[in-house]
């Protein structure tokens, strides 16, 4: 479970430094609420974006990270990244669902990766 978590992290991070390098501010790391959790929440001009990272180091190829982001786990990000909004007030502003692989071929990002009740890979 430990190395699990650690690989998360490590991901996350690799994940950040990524965005922030194509211009994206960090807004939240682990934003968590009873309705379950987001990675990163990251601005880009006037949208949120709402990223979910997959850290496959041992997958010998690309996609089966977002093969995981199911649409039950889609479910639980958009519940919680509408809980956000709410808190901030911020139910009007623009907004996308992003997944990122990093795994041993590098980083994939997938931007608007999904909408809510539906999947877009």
């Amino acid at each position: 479970m430990k190395a699990t978590y650690e690989t998360g992290l490590q991901g996350e991070k690799i994940a950040e430094q990524f965005l922030c390098k194509k211009g994206m501010r960090c807004m939240e790391r682990r934003y968590r609420e009873k309705s379950g959790e987001i990675d990163l929440i990251m601005e880009e001009g006037d949208t949120l974006v709402f990223v979910e990272v997959k850290a496959r180091f041992s997958a010998p190829q690309a996609g089966q990270g977002l093969s995981s982001v199911t649409p039950a786990k889609q479910r639980k990000i958009a519940r919680t990244a509408m809980i956000y909004l709410m808190k901030h007030g911020w139910l009007q502003r623009n907004m996308r669902f992003d997944v990122i692989e990093i795994n041993q071929e590098g980083i994939l990002h997938v931007p608007n990766a999904f909408q809510p009740g539906g999947m877009r890979f």
